[in-house]
């Protein structure tokens, strides 16, 4: 997970040299970084990564590289904390953070409503413990063993993520937004997003 996270934050600083060498081309804006944070809803989909997950709390952070009248473009990293749900007495199933690197466009037209579309790449792992019982007697004999056996699935997959700012003013702003995990043919996942931002 930490070369995951050290790999997007590398890609951020990326799009921070481009913007200083595209200085010429693109205007200047005076608010380059923005960070928000919001409330992650998980939608039940029938299969693993919907079932087994609650979505707490994420946050957000992008840095406007290019923008003129009409558009800007920025890079971001997102970070989404999600809860385990229980699911047996012999699987414990741990907490997963999702981290999700992408690229976007925003329409700033209009100075209080502005959509954006993100496309990136989310990186979820889940890991879970089977308890395996072996009985060489009998379960109150001290050959009774329970050994934990640890099991990790990646669920890394494209994330397409639209949505739109509302603009309270300057810079405080209302964000919400759908984040759509095409992980498998039968595995997907369904996220929605609502929270607050400061651009600065």
């Amino acid at each position: 997970m930490k070369k995951k996270i050290i790999l997007s934050l590398v890609l951020l600083v990326s799009f921070n040299f481009y913007s200083q060498d595209s200085k010429a081309t693109s205007s200047n804006k005076e608010n380059k970084y923005s960070v928000s944070i919001h409330y992650t809803g998980n939608l039940r989909n029938n299969n693993f990564v919907s079932d087994n997950y609650n979505g707490i709390a994420g946050i957000d952070a992008k840095y406007n590289f290019y923008s003129n009248a009409n558009f800007s473009l920025q890079g971001g990293l997102g970070i989404d904390y999600f809860k385990a749900r229980e699911i047996g007495n012999q699987l414990d199933l741990k907490n997963s953070i999702m981290v999700n690197p992408n690229i976007g466009i925003v329409l700033e037209a209009n100075k209080v409503f502005q959509p954006f579309l993100n496309l990136g790449y989310s990186f979820f792992t889940a890991k879970y413990t089977i308890q395996q019982s072996y009985v060489f007697i009998n379960p109150s004999d001290p050959g009774f063993n329970t050994i934990p056996n640890t099991v990790k699935y990646n669920f890394d997959s494209v994330s397409i993520n639209p949505g739109f700012r509302l603009f309270m003013d300057t810079n405080l702003y209302f964000q919400t937004d759908y984040k759509y995990l095409p992980i498998k043919s039968n595995i997907n996942a369904h996220l929605i997003s609502i929270g607050l931002g400061y651009t600065f």
